[in-house]
């Protein structure tokens, strides 16, 4: 009597065409993908680190166009501001369990802005006009207690502190200057936003804040890069079918139900014609049908038997589905942090505490030990560690 001759594959694996989509395509090309996209911004981040820090040379004299000026914050006179950012926020609270949180939330920002000045290193007054959305790269340190629901976080340029101003650089009239005899105000130097673009004042070097979002896509970049390699070497036994497998004929030698706690596997015998044998699993349903001396197709793997497996194709666990869940948490875990890392004047502000809000003190304010300090004028501020 002829063998009977079985399509079969081993118990729990998934067919070879899935089981490539979700080893292949989705571990390991969709997480790469996402390790390079990641590398990529690195990279552009670091570019822009690099040009930043370029583009400022203190020795340079000081002449029209698009320049980076370091310089002392001056207020232009009769002003009581030079740049300032009050970014409103409404306070909530909850209960869980006994324990108290407290978030405040951003509702409104507004920019005041008038002119002021930059006092060079070389002795030279800049004027500098900003346009009301003027980037702010500053400490958000002050804040103003309204009432118990109710506070502004407040960022702003003072007299005294140090800045990067990034902007179009032009010989102008300047009212502050001494007039020069009859003909009236004198030239000076005028700093304005760039064409169809922002002005960027800085109060840390320009170059720190790029260097960070480069080491933060970096890092994910790495991780998504680490995921993929530690999946794939979970499903070594895939691979190797598939590159140093062979599909061959084989026979069924044994049949074998073993016990092992409350599960009942079914263990299945085969050897090729070249005499190579190996065990596999394979379903009940499929193990009901066997018998000895049944033909079936495998995938042998010579240099690791353990990695043979009973079908024609090159199959993987069903376990390869993680690969949908971990591609999904790694991109979407990116996307979070990705935002949640920006630094407060490119997001919507909200913090977070334990405890429930702070009770408002005599006269608005806000308890001693929790009030920002004041800090005098002319002393420099702690830098942005967005």
């Amino acid at each position: 009597m002829e063998p009977r001759i079985w399509l079969l594959v081993s118990n729990h694996h998934l067919d070879a065409w899935l089981s490539s989509l979700l080893v292949d395509g989705v571990a390991t090309a969709g997480l790469l993908v996402l390790a390079a996209y990641a590398l990529r911004l690195s990279l552009r981040q670091r570019r822009a680190a690099a040009q930043a820090e370029a583009s400022f040379d203190p020795g340079v004299a000081l002449a029209p166009g698009e320049a980076v000026v370091k310089g002392t914050v001056e207020r232009a006179q009769g002003a009581d501001v030079a740049v300032r950012v009050e970014v409103e926020q409404e306070g909530s609270e909850t209960e869980s369990s006994g324990v108290w949180s407290h978030e405040w939330s951003e509702t409104d920002r507004k920019v005041r802005v008038q002119p002021f000045y930059l006092r060079h290193a070389s002795g030279a007054r800049i004027r500098v006009e900003p346009g009301e959305d003027v980037m702010l790269v500053d400490a958000l340190d002050g804040i103003i207690l309204v009432d118990r629901k109710k506070r502004i976080r407040v960022a702003e340029l003072v007299p005294g502190e140090e800045v990067f101003a990034v902007g179009e650089l032009r010989r102008a009239p300047d009212p502050e200057a001494p007039t020069q005899g009859y003909r009236g105000v004198a030239q000076g130097f005028l700093l304005v936003p760039p064409r169809w673009q922002r002005m960027l004042l800085s109060s840390e070097p320009l170059g720190q804040r790029f260097a960070r979002r480069a080491a933060f896509h970096l890092r994910w970049g790495a991780f998504a890069a680490v995921a993929s390699i530690m999946f794939n070497a979970a499903f070594a036994g895939f691979h190797a079918r598939r590159w140093l497998g062979e599909t061959v004929d084989v026979r069924v030698t044994e049949l074998r139900e073993v016990e092992r706690g409350d599960t009942d596997y079914h263990e299945v015998t085969v050897q090729g014609e070249g005499g190579a044998a190996f065990v596999d699993e394979v379903s009940f349903a499929a193990f009901a049908r066997l018998r000895k001396g049944d033909a079936l197709r495998a995938r042998h793997v010579p240099s690791w038997p353990l990695a043979s497996a009973i079908g024609p194709g090159v199959t993987a666990h069903s376990a390869a589905w993680v690969a949908l869940p971990l591609l999904g948490v790694v991109a979407l875990a990116y996307l979070i942090r990705s935002h949640s890392a920006l630094p407060w004047y490119a997001k919507k502000v909200v913090d977070g505490g334990t405890g429930k809000l702070p009770d408002v003190g005599p006269g608005g304010q806000e308890p001693l030990a929790q009030r920002a300090p004041k800090r005098p004028e002319g002393r420099r501020r702690k830098t942005s560690s967005g």
